[in-house]
């Protein structure tokens, strides 16, 4: 009964589970977090991707390569 008695205690006492568990809990607000950041700016960001692939493509000159 005794040896049953200092497992429980050692069960009790143990906080290596609880660390793991904190951890999660950060990762899941971290993923939350990019997911309302990415949802909230995505459409602006695609846009100005967009915009300046069309910039690119009509102010660059790809026909003249200098030569080194």
């Amino acid at each position: 009964m005794n040896n049953f008695k200092n497992l429980l205690i050692s069960l009790h006492n143990d906080e290596d589970g609880a660390t793991a568990t904190e951890y999660i809990i950060l990762l899941v607000l971290i993923a939350c977090f990019v997911i309302m950041i990415v949802k909230a700016f995505g459409a602006t960001v695609a846009d100005k991707f967009v915009e300046a692939n069309e910039d690119v493509q009509t102010n660059v000159d790809f026909s003249s390569r200098p030569t080194g």
